[in-house]
């Protein structure tokens, strides 16, 4: 006769909890040897001791239950065994490839923050950036439904045809504009992209390498006027002559508990070393 081993001895033996024996024994992954009448203890033999490892390495490798159970009840097939671990693996190489892609989105936007944290908030300052390129769209005006919706639908497209969620917004506006009549004009955005896409040259816009006069925000993103203001008052203060639009870029939005939304962005308009 096989030695019985009780519940409890089997939970102490394997690591595994009374609970979770009792789970395998109600769904039919593995069945005790012997179930006393009276008591209604469940006993186990040395055989289930095999399967309990099986169980095991099946959950360690992600395996569910059912997808176990067929296992189990085949395991003796090596074909059984090496078609359901190549699909684990396929699952497996699939994940790891989301882990990464969210890995990259918190590197990303890690980074950033640590940065404006280093430029410090609200205050101009010069910063040298290197050649940046973003795929340009028409849109409607800010702050309107209209903008709203096709904002999701183009970043809704972008992450589906590209991948890619590590993207800044940018919103150029006419730097005469607002020197001359305090005007924030946003007639377009700005889709950063990388390397890795492949996309026509025509609908790409090339934001040069070079020093940008630049003021890091923190702030209700419908409440810019006064970072333009300090750029303005910084450039004609220390004579300095810029090209271009100013640059409205947005690292992140946010939402909190009162249901305010803030934004942390910055605004850079370039230096015209040339002149």
């Amino acid at each position: 006769m096989d030695t019985r081993f009780s519940i409890g001895e089997v939970s102490k033996l394997h690591n595994i909890s009374i609970q979770t024996l009792r789970h395998y024994d109600k769904i039919g992954l593995l069945k005790p040897a012997y179930v006393n009448e009276k008591s209604k203890y469940r006993y186990y033999s040395v055989k289930h001791f095999i399967i309990l490892d099986l169980i095991k390495q099946c959950k360690a490798m992600g395996l569910s239950l059912d997808e176990i159970k067929i296992l189990v009840n085949n395991y003796t097939s090596i074909n059984s065994i090496l078609d359901i671990i190549t699909k684990q693996k396929e699952i497996v190489e699939e994940k790891i490839k989301e882990l990464d892609s969210i890995k990259n989105n918190i590197c990303f936007l890690e980074d950033r923050i640590q940065t404006v944290l280093k430029e410090g908030i609200n205050e101009p300052f010069i910063k040298y950036c290197t050649e940046r390129k973003f795929i340009k769209y028409s849109n409607t005006h800010r702050y309107t439904e209209e903008f709203e919706i096709n904002l999701s639908k183009t970043l809704g497209y972008i992450e589906k045809k590209y991948g890619s969620t590590n993207k800044e917004l940018v919103f150029p506006t006419y730097y005469e504009d607002f020197k001359n009549q305090e005007k924030l004009t946003y007639n377009n955005l700005m889709i950063s992209i990388n390397e890795n896409m492949d996309i026509d040259e025509k609908k790409v816009i090339t934001l040069k390498s070079g020093n940008y006069i630049t003021i890091n925000f923190d702030d209700d993103y419908k409440d810019t006027s006064k970072y333009y203001r300090k750029l303005v008052e910084y450039i004609e203060k220390n004579n300095i002559i810029v090209s271009g639009s100013f640059y409205e870029i947005y690292i992140m939005t946010r939402c909190g508990i009162d249901k305010e939304e803030k934004a942390l962005g910055q605004i850079q308009i370039l230096i015209d070393e040339n002149k």
